[in-house]
């Protein structure tokens, strides 16, 4: 299926809720020309997105399914909070794999408070290749399946000049693990490798400066948090989390922007395997198979240059690199890992500048990968 054909699909079967629009530029009618139209469709500003989704990745195979997605901007007397959204989808794999999930980033009036997060069920196939750089060869992974019901929901209240503190609450059940290949004696050893349950709670920090959280054009993002995860029920994993996410985006043009990501986060004590820092998916070190390598300490540094192409058709070009080791101490140039490729942007909704995004990646070590997502990686 063509990714035209993708978004033709998500005009056709949009329910539409024109937001305010620049007095010089009318809003266009709700007609089924305007509908398939997508240079009517980008200016409607879609409020309520049904979204038919078919999209493929090493992780899951072929997904099918159907997301829902709201669009809206809080308002007091005086102003109007950035674009915020809540998200539910139904999917289901040609690997089998099902998932059940809800996504939200709101802003409440005056953007006093910032609510992010996720929850839901799904069911997996990990592929596992071991711990550290070290690993076995590429198709000699453990092949594993399991369920899994998680919760991360952080909680922000505005501090002054756009920072914010807040609270960050993790929850995950790992459990039904089905090992397709008999577990070797190293294998054995790895905590959690058969299943785990954590729960951690701790402080977090936000610096939101993007002008659109969608897809920034400029500004600066920030967000730490700790996390400290307890031991309960028999389960045996007391380990602690500390995460750093830095952004920038140097606007180079009204229609093109240079953005860079530092990404950090290292887990000290008991972790489970599945709770380590993992490198791959498709935010950050496209084009590796998520978890392709993990371990205590992880690294990343990623710039994506965004274009206008032509009207609602946008371009990108990403690359990255990253050290994942045991610790900072043990990072090595000699480990390096890297990864880049170019995508395609499409315009759904001007005011929030929300896109349906199309990567195509590489990475260093062995094949690649493509993506069909909504709203940018960073």
């Amino acid at each position: 299926m063509s990714l035209y054909k993708i978004i033709l699909g998500i005009a056709l079967s949009a329910t539409i809720g024109a937001n305010a629009q620049e007095p010089a530029i009318p809003v266009p009618k709700k007609t089924i020309r305007n509908f398939i139209n997508p240079d009517s469709l980008q200016l409607m500003n879609l409020k309520i997105v049904p979204i038919p989704i078919f999209t493929s990745t090493p992780e899951t195979g072929i997904r099918v399914g159907a997301a829902l997605e709201y669009f809206f901007n809080a308002k007091d007397k005086e102003s109007e909070a950035r674009g915020s959204y809540i998200h539910g989808q139904f999917t289901y794999s040609t690997l089998g794999q099902v998932e059940v999930k809800s996504t939200w980033q709101v802003f409440t009036k005056g953007e006093k408070f910032v609510y992010r997060g996720s929850g839901g069920f799904s069911t997996y196939n990990d592929r596992f290749w071991g711990v550290g750089n070290n690993t076995v060869d590429e198709k000699n992974f453990l092949p594993q399946d399991y369920s899994r019901i998680f919760l991360e929901s952080k909680t922000y209240r505005l501090l002054k000049n756009q920072w914010y503190v807040g609270m960050k609450l993790d929850y995950n059940d790992v459990y039904n693990v089905v090992n397709k290949k008999p577990l070797t004696p190293d294998q054995l050893d790895v905590p959690g490798i058969n299943g785990s349950k954590t729960l951690g709670i701790g402080p977090a920090i936000l610096y939101e400066g993007r002008d659109f959280p969608f897809s920034a054009h400029k500004g600066a993002y920030a967000e730490f948090y700790f996390t400290r995860n307890i031991a309960f029920k028999n389960n045996p994993f007391n380990y602690n989390t500390w995460f750093l996410d830095l952004r920038k985006y140097f606007p180079l043009s009204q229609n093109s922007t240079l953005a860079f990501q530092l990404h950090s986060m290292h887990a000290t004590g008991n972790v489970p395997v599945r709770e380590l820092p993992r490198v791959g998916g498709s935010v950050l070190m496209r084009g590796y198979f998520t978890g392709r390598f993990r371990d205590h300490s992880f690294t990343a540094l990623q710039a994506e240059y965004r274009f206008l192409i032509w009207r609602w058709i946008y371009g990108a070009a990403f690359g990255s690199a990253g050290v994942i080791d045991e610790s900072i101490a043990s990072y090595s140039t000699s480990n390096l890992l890297k990864a880049g490729g170019l995508g395609l942007r499409f315009l759904l909704n001007k005011k929030n500048r929300m896109f349906v995004r199309f990567d195509y990646a590489l990475n260093s070590t062995a094949g690649g990968a493509y993506y069909i997502r909504l709203s940018e990686a960073f």
